[in-house]
């Protein structure tokens, strides 16, 4: 028989997101001994036109019209400022980074380890948690959550973003930083 485990930080988190896939996390999955990034399956085709959600975060973030591939599913080129750092990135598209604003291991640390997999999916994929970054940035910042790492800009929107975040998806460990 299934048993059910209702949570009330679940609930809430329903209430707050417009994810459908949200309504999965009612019932219980086991947690996985270890966070394997494999269980995030990220950089899917939601809306099934060629492009995934990295390349979609490309599009959306460029300063220009990016140049795209023949087929119109990969971005080759664009504009592209760093949210982190302020610097411009004129360069192919590949050498960007897809950050997680809240890092998939810091959601499963903090609440994520038993959602099913498709609202790890739709974490994953979430446009407003996704921001192309350079990859240093992306790299330096790694797993960490604002109380061990803040970007050296925009300490004030990525707070912002990362409340917004949080709260949607009901996750622990609430920060209480200002700008």
């Amino acid at each position: 028989m299934l048993s059910l485990k209702l949570n009330v930080r679940r609930l809430k988190a329903i209430k707050k997101t417009k994810h459908l896939a949200a309504l999965l996390c009612l019932i219980a999955a086991p947690a996985f001994a270890e966070y394997d990034r494999d269980n995030w399956k990220h950089w899917i085709d939601a809306d099934k036109d060629c492009q995934d959600t990295r390349e979609e975060a490309l599009i959306r973030d460029s300063l220009i019209p990016v140049t795209l591939n023949e087929e119109g599913c990969k971005v080759i080129a664009g504009l592209w400022v760093g949210q982190y750092t302020g610097d411009v990135f004129a360069t192919p598209a590949g050498e960007m980074d897809g950050e997680h604003i809240v890092p998939l291991k810091w959601a499963y640390d903090h609440g994520g380890a038993d959602w099913l997999p498709a609202m790890k999916q739709a974490f994953a994929n979430d446009p407003e948690n996704v921001i192309m970054v350079d990859l240093s940035a992306n790299r330096s910042k790694g797993q960490r959550g604002p109380s061990e790492w803040m970007p050296p800009l925009n300490q004030c929107e990525y707070l912002r973003q990362w409340r917004s975040i949080v709260n949607r998806y009901g996750l622990s460990g609430m920060l209480r930083l200002d700008c």
